[in-house]
């Protein structure tokens, strides 16, 4: 590929963000090398490959680049400052990462002009599009962004969303629930990329048996915050008890809910039956997959919106031979084919859930069809080499006309 692309992320590498590894990884055996820049912290290197890190003290220079650009590109500057009167900001965070985005573009756009860089690309939504589109304001570099599920839906998406969507090249985003909210925000259909998260490990489970004689073993992985509705799984986990389900369900992940969380499951009598086991890493993660019989996720709509798109762990379940079950909520289902290859339903449907797992336990073997199913459906919608052969094709597509 000709031309020079900049690949703008809010932190790099972030632990939760395994797929944006995975894609830059991609890139990089088909030739092709975005320069990665990390605005907030990150890491000075991944793999052998050097991070671009932006440092805050950085934002001193501002002294020297807001006359700098006032100057040399003043209905530029205008504009750039002008997005943030542009809407109401719906939160203090949004402020700050805004503010932050805007003075790394001020700061680097001149060195992204002086490289030759053809293309900026901001990972998310939020952050990273905005700096990528304040640098494309200022040096006429033209810029793409990403948009997959909290950046796209919390507090009715970010501040400045609907500027960024209206002037990107394209909107890359990783699920339809994301897509139909991209378009429904006047974004042109052919400018709108449903690309989905890849895959690069292909786990390999010896036998579907369960991996216990005498209970099923059950997994969740996620962050403990509301739009995952681990409320549900400690519900479904006290039925289950009711029902006589012999069962053991492992919680992985960390957040602000955790103590709470905790409370609720000691509280109903559950301290045996569900364990929360804290962060893992990637290769602990990869582990618990091929321990477990089934993988249950039952994320719901936040108070403020947000919600997951298709996250990332439920094609690696599915590839590890788990039974998934899944939340009907915006874009999980659209992992699998529901009845074929994993089931899904309503978080709220607690006895539907039950009647599964019930099933499930007392003739696993009758599942062992949805499981390889399962499999299959992995690999042929989330190998990442496809997904990062589109994303090539959309880069290329700008930077060649």
């Amino acid at each position: 590929m000709s031309g020079k692309v900049a690949f703008l992320y809010a932190t790099f590498p972030r632990p939760t963000e395994t797929f944006v590894r995975r894609e830059l990884a991609g890139l990089g055996k088909l030739g092709f090398d975005p320069v990665a820049h990390s605005i907030w912290k990150g890491e000075a290197t991944w793999n052998g490959k050097i991070i671009n890190r932006f440092r805050l003290s950085n934002l001193w220079s501002l002294f020297f680049w807001i006359p700098y650009w006032a100057f040399r590109k003043p209905r530029a500057f205008v504009e750039v400052l002008g997005v943030l009167w542009s809407r109401s900001c719906p939160n203090l965070q949004n402020w700050n990462e805004t503010f932050l985005g805007l003075g790394f573009a001020l700061v680097r756009a001149n060195s992204f002009q002086k490289a030759g860089f053809s293309l900026v690309h901001g990972i998310w939504a939020t952050m990273p599009a905005t700096a990528a589109l304040a640098i494309s304001k200022l040096t006429d570099i033209p810029f793409s962004m990403g948009a997959h599920a909290y950046d796209v839906f919390r507090h009715g998406g970010d501040w400045l969303l609907p500027l960024k969507l209206k002037e990107a090249s394209f909107v890359r985003t990783s699920s339809a629930s994301s897509a139909r909210r991209i378009k429904a925000m006047k974004v042109p259909p052919e400018r709108i990329k449903l690309i989905r998260r890849g895959l690069s490990h292909w786990p390999r489970r010896e036998s579907f048996e369960c991996v216990h004689p005498n209970r099923i073993e059950l997994l969740s992985v996620g962050r403990l915050v509301e739009k995952k509705g681990y409320l549900h799984q400690l519900e479904l986990a006290a039925r289950l008890v009711e029902k006589g389900v012999s069962f053991r369900l492992k919680i992985i992940g960390s957040g602000p809910l955790s103590q709470l969380l905790e409370k609720e499951r000691d509280r109903m009598g559950l301290k045996e039956k569900v364990v929360f086991c804290g962060a893992r890493n990637e290769e602990q993660t990869r582990a618990a997959f091929l321990e477990c019989d089934a993988f249950l996720f039952t994320g719901i709509i936040a108070e403020n919106g947000d919600r997951d798109g298709i996250p990332n762990v439920i094609p690696e379940a599915l590839a590890a031979g788990c039974l998934v079950l899944a939340s009907d909520n915006a874009g999980a289902s659209e992992a699998f084919v529901d009845g074929i290859s994993g089931f899904s339903q309503s978080p709220e449907d607690h006895e539907e859930w039950v009647r599964l797992l019930l099933d499930f336990s007392r003739a696993p073997q009758d599942f062992v069809t949805v499981r390889k199913a399962g499999v299959k459906r992995a690999k042929e919608a989330f190998d990442v080499m496809r997904t990062v052969r589109s994303l090539r094709a959309e880069i290329e597509t700008v930077i060649h006309g």
